[in-house]
Order: structure tokens, then sequence, then C-alpha cells
């Protein structure tokens, strides 16, 4: 009986060490479950940066209040003298208040009160802006072009006003040279020449051109 026992011990404690060690060694075996290692988190960068050929300008607040439409932006906010205007920025000015934007070697633009002015293109070949209203004096030293209401108004040289009053506009030449195009409402484009001392007032709603002499 003894010696049944015995044997029936020594069967059970091999069996649970064949059972012990194929558990640890199936253990060992096992693939190693990957644990993903934590991403570092990447900040997402979208640089407004204009392209390298385009020029700039700088924002002198003369009176009152100026504000900048920025590149990036989806509002005006408040500006200060010494603002870098890019290429595709806007300016303007409020009630009682007055600037000027210079881009060096370029042009000159003084904004009268509740002026607007966009700044286009910015490349010194194909340099354009756009004056959506108020009154503003563009000092030209190299060929420019402004976009008013419909027409087109190219600077050549010299100093020349633009007036926009509503759907009334005016281009004072004081000195130097301008041509001017406008599309009727027929769809058609005439172009005028303007030289010192001669004025364009122009009725945008019928697109009527009255040539006079500046005062």
């Amino acid at each position: 009986m003894k010696t049944i026992l015995l044997l029936l011990l020594a069967f059970l404690l091999g069996f649970g060490g064949v059972v012990g060690y194929q558990f640890i060694r199936s253990k060992q075996n096992a693939p190693a479950v990957a644990t993903p290692a934590s991403q570092p988190t990447q900040e997402l960068t979208f640089a407004l940066v204009p392209p390298s050929e385009a020029v700039w300008g700088i924002l002198t607040v003369t009176s009152g209040h100026a504000e900048k439409f920025s590149r990036g932006e989806t509002e005006y906010k408040e500006a200060s003298t010494g603002a870098q205007i890019l290429l595709g920025e806007s300016i303007a000015t409020k009630e009682n208040s007055s600037a000027t934007t210079d881009v060096s070697g370029i042009v000159k633009a003084s904004l009268g009160a509740s002026s607007e002015l966009v700044f286009a293109n910015l490349f010194p070949t194909d340099f354009v802006l756009q004056q959506k209203i108020g009154k503003i004096d563009y000092l030209v030293t190299k060929p420019i072009s402004v976009r008013a209401l419909h027409s087109l108004v190219t600077i050549e040289s010299g100093d020349t006003t633009i007036n926009i009053i509503d759907t009334d506009m005016s281009i004072t030449v004081k000195t130097g040279s301008v041509k001017f195009a406008l599309v009727d409402n027929d769809n058609n484009t005439k172009v005028w020449n303007l030289n010192t001392g001669q004025r364009a007032n122009i009725d945008d709603k019928t697109r009527e051109v009255f040539l006079v002499q500046a005062r």
C-alpha cells in the first residue's frame, strides 16, 4: 500500500513539474506585444509668407487711428506707426484720422479720413493697389496701377489724388501723367490720358466720365 502511495505521489510531483516547466517556457517564447509608443504632438504651422520677390510697405499713422488687415487674420486690428505691410494686406483709417504707407522707391500713399487701401500685388514689375473708399494721394516714383471701383488707373509718375465717395470718383493729376481705363455698361473698355492739371470726374453708376481742369 505504501508503495502505491509513494508511486502516486511521485507521479503527481512529476506531472506538476512538467506542466509548470511547459507554462514557464511558453511565457518566455511568447511574442512580445508591442505597446504603442506615445507619439510627440506635432504642431502644424502655416506660415503665410509672401513670395520673396514681393516688396513691402511701412505704415505711419499721422493722426487719429489706423487699422491693418493682416495676412492670416479675419478682421481689421488696430495698427501703429512702423507696422510692416505685406502683399495682400490692407490699411484703413478711421474718421478724423490719416496715415501714410511708404513702399520705398515705388510709391508713397497718403490716406485721408475713412479711407481703405488694399496692397493687392507688391511685385515691383507688376505693382497693383486697390482703393476701396476715401481720398488717397499717390506720390509715384515708378509706375503703379490702382483699381478703383470699375476703373483701372495707371499712374506713370508724379503726384495724383483719387477720391471715392459712394459711386462718385475723381482722379486729379497734380504732376505727371495718368492713364485710366473704364468698362462702361455695354461692357466696352474706354481709355483716357490725363496730364498735369487735369481731372476726371467719374460717375461709376452710369459709367460716365467728365474731363475738367483741376482747381
